[in-house]
């Protein structure tokens, strides 16, 4: 009955480590163990770096092209408004006039008559 019994001991409870604790003591020297488990999170990284150049790319690409399109679009405005000045120009009623004149065509000096048709009832 008096047997030796080994001493209970109460076990601690497990807690849990913050991620930041983790990273701290994580061991980063890498050799053969280490090497397999760093892999994927190299690949994440890099994938990252890879999607990160190609947007850099593409805005500056996008910017070109709005660059280009806002430079042509003041060129048109520019080119409208010539021909619309022009236009305008050529319209006016002496400019009119002067370019008829060879035709053989002459501006009225008396006002347009209105004509009206009469029917006659049978």
């Amino acid at each position: 009955m008096n047997e030796l019994k080994e001493p209970i001991v109460p076990e601690e409870p497990v807690v849990k480590k913050s991620r930041l604790k983790r990273i701290q003591e994580y061991d980063f020297n890498i050799n053969r163990e280490n090497a397999t488990r760093m892999i994927p999170f190299v690949l994440f990284i890099m994938a990252w770096i890879i999607i990160y150049i190609a947007n850099h790319q593409y805005g500056e690409k996008t910017l070109g092209k709005m660059d280009k399109l806002r430079k042509e679009l003041k060129e048109l405005k520019a080119d409208f408004y010539t021909s619309n000045a022009e236009l305008s120009n050529k319209s006016m009623q002496s400019q009119v006039t002067l370019k008829a004149t060879p035709l053989g065509l002459k501006e009225l000096t008396t006002p347009p008559q209105r004509m009206k048709l009469i029917k006659e009832e049978k």
